[in-house]
């Protein structure tokens, strides 16, 4: 049998994440991309600068180091509690505004003959940021670390595409001169033909 949890406990323990929420001054980190499909030399695009990915145990984890008075097994009980009753809710027609996100369900396609088709008709749930998320993101700061290196993001990447082919196409050979060759004599497309049209 699923344990239960007194009302007074959960409550005062969300609003505590809500005003952990509002009280957090977060800064973000971007590295600047010149913007390739203008000729303005001053335009660039924002690269965030990502840390790595979290997941609830990692959050509950987080939050256990900063002294919170609930035991970690308990804690992550709740938080799936919460999500799957979320879950069972907006499935059912209503609208979940849960502080961080709000969610509705939507039918994507359409119907025809007035009849469900599962080939071309699916549910859809649209999540747009609630009022928690919309503060927090005002509390933001941007930090402009400056410009990112072209050269240094081409040999990544070339690093990347011999590490693929040597961990996953042992037997297949990359002729970077027939690339090359094979680039130079197609229509210029995309990013290319863009460059080559503020050119001409």
């Amino acid at each position: 049998m699923l344990p239960r949890y007194n009302l007074n406990f959960i409550i005062p323990l969300l609003v505590l994440f809500n005003i952990k929420l509002h009280q957090m001054k977060n800064i973000l980190k971007i590295w600047l991309n010149k913007n390739q499909l203008t000729v303005d030399p001053i335009e660039y695009n924002a690269q965030v600068v990502i840390k790595g990915n979290v997941g609830t145990t990692d959050i509950v984890d987080e939050l256990v180091k900063e002294g919170i008075e609930v035991d970690r097994e308990t804690l992550i009980d709740i938080i799936n509690r919460f999500n799957r009753k979320s879950v069972d809710l907006v499935l059912s027609g209503y609208n979940v505004n849960t502080g961080l996100v709000n969610m509705r369900s939507t039918i994507k396609g359409s119907i025809l003959d007035g009849k469900w088709n599962s080939n071309i008709n699916w549910v859809n749930v649209g999540i747009t940021p609630g009022n928690d998320l919309y503060q927090a993101v005002a509390n933001t700061t941007v930090e402009i670390l400056g410009e990112k290196d072209e050269k240094n993001e081409i040999f990544n990447h070339n690093n990347q595409r011999n590490l693929y082919s040597e961990s996953h196409l042992n037997n297949v050979r990359i002729d970077d001169a027939s690339i090359q060759h094979k680039i130079v004599n197609e229509p210029a497309c995309g990013i290319a033909f863009r460059r080559w049209l503020c050119k001409a």
